[in-house]
């Protein structure tokens, strides 16, 4: 989220060059190319400004029949349904290795501490190298790391240090997933921004609502098998990226891509410093500094504390309530169906809601959720409460996009949303491995009922800020 004061200046203040190459601004491409074989007369300028005007705005091409955002948005399918998968798998298969909650828990703390470390130099490698390069690098991490585990299993050699591993590999190319994210902004204009987004958020939901299911019964079919089919899903993602033909406008960030394009030295040494001056950590300085962005951001993070271990706590709960994968996975996945119902409420929520109140009010549904699934503790209630969690997430997710990454220029990008990536992570292992420890030693209830309060918190401290609760949406662009 930002002040209201920040406006859109990242792709809507983008120059040619940055500007996707599939066809959309062919229109721009000529009227620059028209002026500048032009030469100085004042009278040419006049008689070819009104040409100019009509051409600048450029032809949108429907998101449908953008290939480039088709293959990103496939991929992204491919990649995060396997993920889905293999995620309900994992404590599952470490449940049935050892018995131990604790050692369920202790996979999730290895991901999430590897992903906090891994943030900030990914963030700052995505606004330096190519993002295409890093997110071939990644997805064949991804695919390795869940064929080490099938392989393992069917030879009889998977081991609870095996897996530790795997979650410390993943966690650390997790950072690496928003090149794609990055790279899918770039390819779409800037007024279809909100739609690709919300489109992201469709994808994302449809996929945590099927895999967490299909884990579970491919799960109940072969312990192998979810890992299996995260491997093959990473093969297909990885295929769409090696498929991608994109200019190195869209893979580098802006800056970058425009010293390339150039060719000039000296103007490249000379943005290289600018770059450089915030390092790594300007990205944290950038969202720091703001008040409204620095309230979300501290809100979101307590609401991550206090939200992700609640998976496992119902995870543990039927476990020991004997019931089957299967069920597990529908219980968890109602979140995700939750999710894609609340993609419709994009619009209207963002319509009548200033972005504070829209977090206030998605911190408050999670807290109500938490207590629900505290003190009536049964699947069916456990996934009506999920479901209602799911439906509040897509309209903030979409809203900290716009507000936050929409705001700063594409060379920023990469460390901002690292920064705001790791502020989200931050507290997620230690309510993890705290959660994990209550479950070794008390009930999943008294688990989730500390786990509500600590909700309630974020609650209390989102309402608190005024900054917060002023804020309005930045004008588009």
């Amino acid at each position: 989220m930002t002040a209201t004061a920040l406006e859109p200046t990242g792709d809507a203040a983008m120059d040619v060059e940055g500007m996707p190459e599939d066809g959309a601004w062919a229109g721009r491409r000529a009227a620059t190319a028209s002026a500048e074989a032009a030469g100085s007369a004042e009278e040419r300028a006049a008689e070819i400004a009104p040409e100019i005007a009509a051409e600048a705005a450029p032809e949108l091409i429907p998101l449908r029949r953008n290939r480039n955002f088709n293959l990103l948005w496939g991929g992204a399918v491919s990649a995060l349904l396997g993920l889905s998968t293999a995620d309900i798998a994992y404590p599952l298969v470490i449940l049935a290795l050892t018995g131990s909650p604790l050692k369920a828990g202790l996979f999730a703390t290895v991901q999430l501490i590897a992903s906090v470390l891994a943030t900030l130099p990914v963030g700052q490698l995505m606004d330096r190298k190519d993002r295409r390069r890093l997110l071939l690098l990644s997805e064949s991490v991804r695919v390795a790391a869940a064929g080490s585990v099938a392989v393992a299993y069917f030879l009889g050699v998977l081991t609870f240090w095996h897996l530790l591993l795997t979650a410390a590999a993943l966690g650390a190319i997790q950072p690496f997933a928003g090149a794609r994210t990055l790279m899918l902004r770039q390819v779409v204009a800037p007024e279809q921004i909100p739609a690709a987004l919300t489109a992201e958020q469709v994808r994302q939901q449809g996929c945590e609502l099927a895999g967490p299911p299909l884990g579970g019964a491919l799960f109940g079919i072969s312990r192998a098998l979810p890992f299996l089919f995260a491997m093959i899903a990473g093969l297909v993602s990885l295929l769409t990226v090696v498929l991608l033909k994109l200019p190195k406008s869209v893979t580098l960030a802006a800056d970058e891509a425009a010293d390339q394009a150039a060719g000039q030295a000296e103007d490249a040494a000379s943005t290289s410093t600018d770059t450089e001056r915030g390092g790594a950590l300007l990205g944290l300085k950038t969202i720091m500094r703001d008040p409204v962005m620095r309230a979300t951001t501290l809100a979101l993070c307590l609401v991550n504390t206090a939200g992700y271990p609640v998976f496992l706590s119902l995870v543990v709960r039927m476990h020991q309530e004997h019931a089957a994968s299967g069920t597990t996975g529908l219980v968890i996945g109602a979140m995700a169906l939750g999710g894609l119902v609340g993609t419709v409420l994009v619009k209207p929520l963002h319509k009548v809601m200033r972005p504070g109140w829209l977090l206030i009010v998605a911190c408050l549904v999670f807290a109500v959720a938490n207590f629900g699934m505290t003190f009536i503790g049964a699947p069916a209630a456990d996934a009506a409460f999920l479901a209602l969690s799911g439906a509040v997430i897509p309209s903030a997710v979409v809203m900290v996009n716009v507000l936050i990454l929409q705001a700063v220029p594409d060379e920023q990008r990469g460390r901002t949303a690292a920064a705001l990536d790791m502020f989200l992570l931050i507290g997620m292992p230690a309510g993890m491995l705290v959660a994990s420890a209550a479950l070794q030693w008390f009930s999943p209830t008294g688990t989730l009922l500390g786990l509500s309060l600590l909700m309630t918190v974020a609650v209390l401290y989102s309402v608190s800020q005024k900054a917060l609760r002023a804020a309005q949406w930045p004008d588009a662009r």
